[in-house]
């Protein structure tokens, strides 16, 4: 009774959207009790990038690959998506009424048959109608195609848990070509104003006002007090969709830095390579490295003067010695003088 109640928590929890791609193959993982688990399902494409004009129409083909040693059977649904955080994450929206009607796509898209089931270790391939309004206004659209096993995948031997039932998305971009706008903007910037030792870490946000998704290129550069090229990193390229932003980080500088420093990010954006550009500065100073440095220096001051002090009292005292010497031998000559 405790696995099975155990079991029916972990389907109820993991009823939720997952849509994670890998770099070769673009893998689903899933959350099962214990550990992280791949599942035996692969997408491709897992994104794909399409420019149409209003009124036209194309086909989308999707491959769903089954590389377990059942079938599994399931539904195919279509979807907008949006990414509402800093970090790129898409969050499927389920309910059409939701999704900005700006930029969804789901309704621009009709699927050849709503369920499909796919042989062990097989594949099913999926052909996709889109269909522009010829009143489209243009640019970007985005929604995703997905598929969704309604019987229960078991996992593998050695695993804790039961089973569970994810999803695998395909993410569309849609372009309807256009006159659309492409603005963004480094929304903040942002590094300590004082740090002791480096290196410095910034942090850039930017982000996208436009009607289409962006992928910024660009330049970190840390410049000393006298303007010099001190380190300089490059952007890491990322998707940023239209009303969010992202966020960008760099470490610049060694750990031994003193003086003002300059903070510059430039970055180019869109077909246009419209440019961006912000500045901060801060200071790096190793106080207490420094205070260090200081009281040694006075300590060496202070026992050089009291050696130098000492030095020029012995000489002084040689010197007394030296001349009563000089009148004692004096002396004696006068008297050796007088006695010849």
């Amino acid at each position: 009774m405790k696995d099975t109640y155990i079991s029916s928590k972990i389907k109820t929890g993991l009823t939720i959207v997952a849509v994670v791609l890998s770099a070769f193959g673009f893998k689903l993982l899933a959350l099962p009790v214990s550990a992280q688990s791949a599942l035996p399902f692969t997408i491709s494409p897992a994104r794909q990038q399409i420019t149409i004009n209003p009124g036209e129409e194309t086909q989308i083909t999707i491959k769903y690959y089954n590389q377990s040693e059942l079938p599994v059977a399931g539904i195919i649904k279509v979807a907008d998506f949006v990414v509402e955080d800093d970090k790129g994450t898409p969050r499927i929206i389920e309910d059409a009424t939701q999704a900005s009607p700006k930029f969804s796509a789901s309704q621009w898209i009709t699927l050849p048959f709503d369920r499909m089931s796919i042989s062990a270790n097989d594949m099913v391939l999926v052909q996709a109608t889109l269909k522009i309004p010829t009143d489209a206004r243009p640019g970007g659209r985005y929604a995703a195609i997905y598929f969704e096993p309604t019987s229960a995948i078991a996992q593998p031997v050695g695993e804790a848990g039961a089973s569970i039932t994810p999803r695998i998305a395909s993410l569309l971009y849609v372009r309807v070509q256009g006159a659309m706008s492409e603005y963004s903007l480094i929304s903040n910037m942002f590094a300590q104003s004082f740090y002791e030792y480096g290196p410095i870490e910034v942090s850039a946000q930017i982000a996208n006002r436009g009607d289409y998704h962006v992928r910024p290129r660009g330049i970190f550069t840390l410049s000393d007090t006298f303007g010099g090229l001190v380190e300089q990193s490059n952007l890491k390229e990322s998707n940023i969709f239209p009303d969010a932003l992202r966020t960008f980080t760099a470490t610049l500088g060694t750990k031994w830095m003193m003086g003002h420093y300059k903070i510059n990010l430039n970055a180019l954006y869109g077909e246009q390579s419209k440019t961006m550009n912000q500045s901060i500065y801060v200071w790096v100073f190793p106080w207490r490295a420094a205070i260090v440095l200081i009281l040694t220096l006075i300590i060496v001051s202070i026992i050089g003067r009291a050696l130098y002090k000492n030095i020029i009292k012995k000489e002084a005292t040689l010197e007394e010695e030296l001349a009563k010497d000089r009148q004692e031998i004096e002396k004696l000559k006068q008297k050796i003088n007088k006695r010849e």
